[in-house]
């Protein structure tokens, strides 16, 4: 386990949308993780913020676990996973908020898990010449790009600034090219000046190669979500 893990515990709690199972030390949440929003108070929403309808005794209100605002059970009857806040069991969200939270479920049931499982490519640090082969991931609380070979480098992923994915196989008609690595910048803790690290994918094994694509489509998931998927 690297040093970046080492406070991976988590513990169950209840709040009032749900049972959520969360990091117990602040400092291992994910970048990628949301915080429970406020609930808009009872006696400030008579009526439903969709559809205006009045509620009353049949007409009962709910909040939406992802944006608290509230609606009328019409409004606000999906029950959507929201790995994004920790919870256990799909929650109720509003029409809007369980779309969003839909498209997201690709990201956190396939790009995430293949970023962890990790893949293989050579390094280059800076402007150096000489590369590295190294077993790149992400690690188990989201928080580091964790790099193993002769060397060893946890870079946090809310100091990466810029994620270039290079490509080769361009055709005159357009498609058809392929992810061989990938440029990257982030800060050092302490310094404000950027370093450098490239990403060439291995060519040695054909299964290691479809690895390594995957790996870098996941990556330019992240880069291309910015803040969608990245707490900053």
């Amino acid at each position: 386990m690297s040093g970046c893990e080492a406070c991976d515990a988590k513990k169950l709690v209840r709040s009032p949308s749900g049972l959520r199972m969360v990091p117990e030390h602040r400092s291992a949440r994910s970048p990628f993780g949301l915080d429970e929003p406020p609930w808009v108070p009872d006696k400030e929403c008579p009526r439903c913020m969709q559809c205006d309808t009045k509620f009353d005794f049949i007409t009962r209100k709910h909040h939406c676990r992802r944006c608290g605002k509230c609606f009328c059970d019409k409004c606000c009857s999906k029950k959507v996973p929201l790995p994004r806040m920790c919870f256990v069991d799909p929650v109720r969200q509003c029409a809007e908020c369980a779309l969003i939270s839909q498209k997201e479920s690709e990201f956190y049931d396939k790009q995430l898990k293949v970023l962890m499982n990790g893949a293989t490519f050579f390094v280059t640090l800076g402007t150096s010449d000489k590369s590295e082969l190294m077993v790149c991931r992400l690690s188990n609380n989201q928080r580091y790009l964790v790099l193993d070979g002769d060397s060893h480098y946890e870079i946090e992923i809310i100091q990466i600034s810029t994620v270039q994915i290079l490509t080769e196989g361009f055709t005159p008609g357009g498609g058809n090219t392929r992810a061989i690595g990938m440029v990257l910048q982030y800060k050092v803790p302490g310094s404000e000046e950027l370093t450098q690290m490239k990403f060439t994918a291995s060519e040695d094994f054909s299964c290691n190669k479809k690895l390594s694509t995957s790996w870098l489509a996941a990556m330019h998931k992240v880069s291309k979500g910015g803040k969608t998927y990245r707490r900053v």
